[in-house]
């Protein structure tokens, strides 16, 4: 894999700190965000969000897909900050790892979660992304591919 697509990956997330539901339910600051995103996609474009108890839910159609899923994921949360802890690239696949800090109210304490993403890239876009992989299941998924 190109060093340039793992930067092209790394390049989407959002910057550490950031708070991605107030970007999320902001529709400004989320046509922003997925504009620069929009770039990178291919138009046939789909991912999977994990949510958990439930089988993972497939979003397809570009840039709409990914917008889709990121609401759906982050309408759960009123605060959703998340750090990047390291990248896999495991060709075609480039798998980030993330410690995410979350609060379902403003009030609410602190929660950490930590998950991964796994992006795979074709002639440098992006054609698929699955989100809030457990991380071990990433990990295991980033060996195992040839």
């Amino acid at each position: 894999m190109a060093v340039e697509d793992v930067e092209l990956v790394l390049s989407l997330q959002l910057d550490q700190g950031a708070d991605a539901a107030a970007v999320a339910s902001d529709d400004a600051d989320t046509a922003e965000y997925l504009a620069a995103i929009a770039k990178a996609l291919d138009p046939s474009f789909e991912c999977t969000m994990r949510f958990p108890g439930v089988k993972p839910v497939t979003y397809k159609s570009g840039v709409d897909a990914l917008r889709a899923a990121w609401q759906d994921r982050l309408r759960h949360w009123a605060e959703y900050r998340a750090d990047i802890e390291g990248v896999i690239d495991a060709e075609p696949r480039i798998v980030v790892f993330h410690r995410a800090y979350v609060r379902r109210s403003r009030t609410a304490a602190e929660s950490v979660m930590e998950v991964a993403s796994i992006w795979t890239v074709r002639d440098h876009r992006l054609v698929h992304a699955d989100f809030n992989v457990p991380q071990l299941e990433a990990r295991a998924a980033a060996y195992s591919i040839s």
